[in-house]
């Protein structure tokens, strides 16, 4: 810390007419009991004792003693009336933001800024705007990766993979790329027809399929061409994966009745 020189009075003259300007201008913008604390720590740091200090002001030498000791203590707080609430020397914290809260509510998502009336509502009918505006956030550090997950319905893991995703490539690297397979899910009765007959007659002989299995057999027994996360889907949507046990059960049961 630079070490301020000593300051000789001695040789300084003083106007009494620019004196008492000066003060009146100083105890109208800050009152005269801050005036006479700022001057009495002045001569306290002049080299004034206390007692001179006390004669100086017309108070008593402890009075002085006190609003030296309070500024040592306090810092420019007891340079004020401690009466005040609020301190007009030292800036003023700023107002804790209360924190940013996520939610689902009628089929929408739901932000809310912390502040009266400071709401966003996405409908979840568009899941890709509700993707790019919480990721957008997370990379913000508006909201967590843990409510994120949850509003996405996803792991906290892959969260972190598309807020990562969305930072480097854009908002399209969020689109759902299947979308271009919903030609692949169009199929004819007749070849949902193939799909059951072939489905059954593997689970019956063998006890176990799967939707690469079943898509090769259908090209080498009926030349078509289906690929297996097609026949997947229509395996789950249609429900046949709950009878891959009990259809072999049922077929041996048929054959031992008389």
């Amino acid at each position: 810390m630079k070490k301020l020189p000593l300051i000789d009075c001695q040789g300084i003259v003083f106007s009494t007419r620019l004196a008492e300007k000066r003060m009146n201008q100083a105890q109208q913008l800050f009152g005269s009991g801050v005036i006479q604390r700022i001057l009495c720590y002045a001569l306290y740091l002049l080299g004034a004792n206390r007692r001179a200090i006390g004669q100086a002001f017309g108070i008593p030498p402890e009075t002085a003693k006190s609003i030296i000791k309070a500024i040592h203590r306090d810092g420019l707080v007891a340079l004020e009336d401690r009466r005040r609430t609020l301190s007009t020397f030292l800036p003023q914290s700023l107002p804790v933001p209360q924190p940013i809260t996520v939610r689902e509510e009628e089929g929408h998502i739901v932000i809310d800024f912390g502040t009266s009336g400071r709401v966003l509502k996405v409908s979840q009918q568009d899941p890709l705007q509700v993707k790019t505006i919480v990721l957008s956030m997370l990379n913000s550090a508006l909201l967590t990766r843990q409510h994120v997950a949850e509003v996405l319905h996803i792991t906290p893991t892959y969260t972190a993979t598309l807020a990562r995703r969305l930072a480097e490539q854009g908002a399209l690297c969020l689109v759902d790329q299947r979308q271009g397979q919903k030609q692949d899910y169009r199929v004819p009765r007749e070849l949902k027809a193939e799909l059951i007959q072939q489905f059954a007659l593997d689970v019956i002989s063998s006890g176990q399929t799967s939707g690469r299995a079943l898509s090769a057999r259908l090209k080498e027994r009926c030349n078509i061409t289906i690929p297996a996360r097609t026949v997947r889907h229509h395996l789950a949507r249609m429900g046949l994966g709950n009878i891959k046990k009990s259809l072999p059960q049922l077929v041996t049961a048929v054959k031992k009745t008389p």
